[in-house]
């Protein structure tokens, strides 16, 4: 099959998009007839998984083998979940996920006769935060490879989105700010659009903050209610089945409070009492307002961000609200009260999907027009890339007139800023404690590249320990708290140096999923030149293994 598919693996809800014949994006429905599946998965047996609306109703009954919010411990240390007296990783639940949407889509097309049996979908593109740092974004790889994909790339979710709603091959150049709250993450991003180039000016948001938090927000004022009218004695969630059960109707309420202005609702004890109230939107909203708050402060962050970077709030042309969350009536309300623009939500289930699948088809495109060109020219691909190289153009420059038009082959370039800061740990003396010098900054346009000194601390000192840590933060330096790094690397001295020799050290990314580091000290001269994947994978055997239990699993 030549086509390449968009799929939003997303915290809550998961679904996947191609281009029809009339080259519109369209998502595939699932094989309950719905657009997008719930990002659950329940181990019923090792040799029987079910993923989707079935697992997800599992959790109230069955909770020792149900999982959900897998996103939120992708490529982090702590990654594994217990299912049924087994560990699993959330790469290895995760491509349960994506086995679970493509084998649906496979057999929606082949409903609909665009493929024949036998073709299956292979080549995707999948979305994550904008946030995500490498190691995220190769554990989320690493779950399309055990799926048995290939992942052709990994773009951000925003800007999909944008891709999406259509702001991109256009003639104006327009900035647009997307502000995507989803079941479990936050994320927002600003980026200027101009004809097929996105260039990201700034990045923000929270991994720890979705749609569960405000689902989370009501339970507790519910049992707090409950509590008032029945004592303290009984708690309506002390169970794992009534939470999860519970869970299920809060979603339910407040996806009506986005239609209504109130909803009935009912909160059962193992006692059978039972606390009925009438819910409205305004109380709602109240009850959650320190949640919209959150989300309000991180906006103004990266609102801050962009000023600074010559975006300001008055620059911003348009506004995309993205993810189920931000249908909640009180997310449009808040961005027209408090900065005076009124916002756009249009899929916001869909819109990441779709927008990865028009990148896909794009890049496939683009792809395809440079073979035939090289096959005019009798050379390879790889040929025409060095002759570009060469000439100190890349080939989107060298075909950039050739390659638009009725053909629409003109490849949409993404300039993007980098997720993460990425500093060196040192000491500082006049505080007498350890510190973290972030040489590379939050935000910084990539290619990024930064340069700090650092001294040697005793005399006669043979070698270095360079220590490189990730973190969020946007100062020019943390303290260190015990921190894990993501990489260590050892300098030794051709000869030993003098105390307080300098040692200058320059780290450079690149976005590739490479960190490259060069260290020299200043006394005998020697260098350090390394390079580090940022990704905290899997290793082979460890893929190869979960690719084999999935391919001796049933996935429903």
């Amino acid at each position: 099959m030549s086509r390449v598919f968009g799929i939003d693996l997303g915290t809550t809800y998961s679904c996947i998009a191609y281009i029809d014949e009339y080259g519109k994006p369209v998502v595939l429905k699932n094989s309950d007839g719905d657009l997008t599946t719930p990002s659950v998965v329940m181990v019923e047996t090792e040799g029987n998984v079910i993923v989707g609306s079935e697992a997800k109703r599992s959790l109230e009954i069955d909770p020792d083998r149900t999982v959900q919010f897998i996103k939120r411990k992708m490529g982090k240390e702590d990654d594994t979940f217990t299912l049924n007296g087994r560990e699993y990783s959330a790469p290895e639940l995760s491509a349960y996920i994506l086995e679970k949407l493509v084998n649906d889509a496979n057999e929606e097309l082949r409903q609909q006769g665009v493929i024949e049996n036998g073709e299956e979908i292979k080549d995707v593109v999948i979305t994550c935060p904008a946030y995500f740092g490498m190691q995220e974004r190769e554990a989320t790889k690493t779950a399309g490879e055990i799926a048995g994909l290939n992942v052709i790339d990994i773009i951000n979710e925003p800007t999909a989105a944008a891709i999406s709603y259509g702001a991109m091959g256009s003639k104006k150049n327009e900035t647009v700010l997307v502000y995507d709250l989803g079941g479990g993450t936050f994320d927002i991003t600003v980026m200027n659009i101009n004809g097929n180039e996105i260039s990201v000016v700034c990045t923000g948001g929270d991994d720890t903050l979705g749609g569960k938090n405000w689902d989370e927000a009501l339970i507790d004022y519910l049992v707090e209610r409950y509590q008032e009218e029945f004592g303290d004695d009984e708690d309506p969630t002390e169970q794992d089945e009534a939470l999860a059960t519970l869970y299920g109707q809060v979603e339910t309420w407040k996806k009506a409070l986005t239609a209504r202005e109130k909803v009935n609702v009912v909160v059962s004890g193992e006692s059978g009492n039972r606390h009925k109230e009438v819910l409205t939107r305004e109380q709602y909203d109240e009850i959650t307002k320190n949640l919209l708050t959150r989300t309000k402060n991180l906006l103004d962050d990266v609102l801050r961000t962009a000023e600074k970077s010559g975006y300001p709030l008055e620059k911003i042309d348009k506004v995309l609200l993205v993810g189920g969350s931000s249908r909640m009536p009180q997310v449009a309300k808040m961005i027209a009260e408090e900065y005076h623009v009124i916002p756009t939500l249009q899929d916001p289930d869909e819109a990441v999907a779709k927008g990865a699948a028009v990148y896909g088809a794009n890049e496939k495109a683009f792809k395809d027009f440079v073979l035939s060109e090289a096959q005019k020219a009798g050379k390879t691909v790889e040929q025409l890339t060095q002759e570009s190289q060469d000439s100190g153009k890349t080939l989107e420059e060298k075909f950039a007139k050739l390659s638009t038009g009725k053909s629409k082959t003109g490849r949409l370039a993404i300039r993007n800023v980098l997720s993460r800061s990425y500093g060196v740990l040192g000491f500082d003396e006049a505080e007498n404690k350890d510190v973290i010098l972030n040489i590379l900054k939050c935000n910084m346009k990539l290619p990024a590249k930064g340069t700090q000194t650092f001294w040697t601390y005793e005399e006669n000192q043979a070698n270095a320990q360079l220590a490189i840590f990730e973190s969020r933060s946007m100062n020019d330096r943390d303290d260190f708290e015990d921190q894990k790094p993501i990489a260590v690397a050892k300098m030794r001295f051709e000869n030993s140096v003098p105390e307080e020799t300098e040692v200058v050290v320059t780290l450079s990314f690149d976005g590739s999923g490479l960190l490259h580091l060069t260290a020299e000290e200043m006394y005998g001269h020697s260098k350090l030149d390394t390079t580090f994947s940022l990704s905290a994978q899997m290793t082979d055997e460890e893929k190869k293994e979960a690719a084999l239990r999935l391919r001796g699993t049933t996935v429903e």
